[in-house]
């Protein structure tokens, strides 16, 4: 199933996924900004406060009859990071069309609840309510500090700063705390204009039929913004690394966190195929040489796993160890790096990698919201690959592709995350 991608207005597209193994029809509108710390909370909190009312159904009651009217629908708000891009999206879900039980057109129907909710928010004297920023505010703060208490996610998101201090790809989704605080229904109402005015948008349709009607409501919506100028997506990651920088920090934990970060600067850096395999043969699966060698077999470490974001060219491995095996932990997770740039792997781990990789890919489409989240992700892709494309591609990686990879991958950035008492 290949979905069909259409221009609607510059900078704006709708990809179109006709697909009947669902019964729900799904809308979801993204509008992707690059990631700046003076900009990323304000720009964070916009779906939430988009997803809760509109000109045309100005109050919770309202809205909430409306949406019963159309079959129970639900209008959820998110907030993510592609690459160098702070996406933010608003998606609305009910019953596909054939299901309506009078024949109606819900899925049109649903289009224009969105779009009015999207391009015709609630404004008291062209500001969002003072009273729905706060509470919004409110929760945004809640959800930053959230990402702090899980201390996993924390370690990560430092070592990420880390080795890419000064870029967008540092900059936290929901911003900071401090510019949560400073926020305001004026600087707010401001970051939407500016939202519409300028972001690349991406509507993804998945419905059995139907996406040429909403593709015709969010062009009127679309062109009701005046002076709608979108920036281009011509962000890249940078292709060098320096010094090697090792950070500690103490908080109140019993189990230290250890996340060493790379980058890809050599020559296969844009061999993404052969970039996935190799951190699946390394740590990005339940038979990748770090959980085999470094947890299972040496017990230097509770977890040991990697991660590769392609659109960042940055590559993570993450693990949770005793304070004391820290050193020892980090030297066995280069050294099983290195035996995958000498070649020091079986055929068979890297059977099993391929097995392990192509199955993730082939689950994306099991539920439609990470079918949706991959379609977004591909946005900044000069073409759009399915994920039956991606496993296909990495059942065609030959072992001397995935050396060439490890190889293309430098240390940047090592971060441990230590108890409060005691040496590193």
């Amino acid at each position: 199933m290949r979905p069909v991608q259409k221009t609607i207005s510059p900078g704006a597209s709708i990809l179109a996924i006709d697909d009947d193994r669902f019964k729900t029809a799904r809308i979801t509108a993204a509008f992707l900004l690059p990631l700046r710390e003076e900009t990323a909370s304000a720009n964070a909190i916009l779906p939430f406060l988009l997803r809760r009312s509109s000109v045309d159904y100005p109050s919770f009651s309202q809205l909430q009859r409306r949406l019963n009217q159309l079959y129970g629908a639900r209008i959820t708000a998110d907030v993510y990071r592609i690459g160098y891009y702070q996406a933010m999206s608003v998606t609305a879900t009910s019953i596909d069309n054939r299901f309506a039980l009078y024949g109606e057109d819900v899925t049109d129907k649903l289009a224009e609840l969105l779009c009015s909710m999207i391009f015709n928010p609630v404004m008291e004297n062209g500001r969002f309510p003072a009273a729905d920023t706060e509470q919004e505010k409110r929760c945004l703060a809640e959800l930053i500090k959230s990402e702090i208490n899980e201390k996993r996610l924390y370690a990560r998101r430092r070592c990420e700063q880390i080795l890419c201090e000064g870029e967008g790809y540092a900059v936290n989704r929901y911003g900071s705390i401090e510019n949560v605080d400073a926020l305001n229904p004026k600087s707010v109402a401001d970051a939407w204009r500016n939202m519409l005015k300028t972001a690349q948008v991406r509507i993804i349709s998945q419905c059995a039929a139907g996406s040429e009607k909403i593709a015709r409501q969010f062009e009127r919506g679309l062109g009701s913004v005046e002076g709608r100028v979108p920036i281009a997506l011509d962000q890249k990651p940078r292709r060098d690394v320096g010094e090697v920088r090792d950070v500690t920090e103490r908080m109140g934990v019993s189990q230290a966190k250890l996340v060493l970060g790379f980058r890809a600067v050599g020559e296969a850096r844009d061999d993404i195929p052969a970039f996935r395999l190799m951190n699946a043969l390394l740590g990005g699966t339940p038979h990748s040489l770090l959980f085999k060698n470094v947890r299972e077999k040496l017990s230097l470490c509770y977890y040991c796993a990697s991660s590769y974001d392609r659109l960042g060219g940055v590559l993570l491995i993450d693990s949770g160890v005793e304070q004391k095996n820290a050193k020892l932990a980090q030297d066995e997770i280069l050294r099983q790096l290195d035996a995958i740039c000498r070649g020091d792997f079986t055929e068979q781990e890297i059977e099993s990698a391929k097995k392990s990789a192509v199955n993730q890919y082939k689950t994306v489409g099991d539920l439609q919201s990470t079918l949706a989240n991959w379609y977004i992700g591909q946005s900044l892709d000069p073409e759009i690959s399915t994920p039956e494309q991606a496993a296909a591609e990495i059942l065609d990686v030959t072992p001397e592709r995935v050396i060439k990879a490890a190889r293309s991958v430098r240390l940047g950035a090592v971060y441990t995350l230590a108890g409060e008492g005691g040496g590193k």
